[in-house]
């Protein structure tokens, strides 16, 4: 998968939370899809992708040329672009702590 990342310029597809990390990892803008079939652990970040303005969100990949054409405006995607290189995931490094504090405070 790096492989081709490293030749994208956008990422499209679903708003999972390992799609979402590797595209902004790789510092790719995102499309992801949101609607009554979006797995509802997944809804939230397809709302995060907007908050974040790191991508777009689509009620319909129908809608995809319509996206792609405005991501690719060129400042548009120079924004997103920006937003999604200065992404920079901890959540590696930081659950064991958490997890460990969990532990800790249950033992009390």
């Amino acid at each position: 998968m790096p492989y081709y990342m490293q030749r994208a310029d956008f990422f499209i597809g679903k708003p999972g939370p390992g799609s979402i990390a590797e595209a902004l990892a790789m510092g790719l803008p995102v499309i992801v899809e949101r609607n009554a079939w979006t797995l509802s652990q997944e809804r939230y970040n397809a709302l995060w992708v907007r908050e974040k303005q790191v991508g777009l969100v689509v009620a319909n990949f129908n809608y995809i040329v319509e996206a792609v054409s405005h991501l690719l405006e060129k400042e548009t995607f120079a924004q997103f672009r920006c937003k999604a290189r200065k992404m920079h995931n901890r959540a590696l490094l930081e659950i064991p702590d958490i997890l460990s504090r969990i532990l800790r405070e249950s033992n009390r």
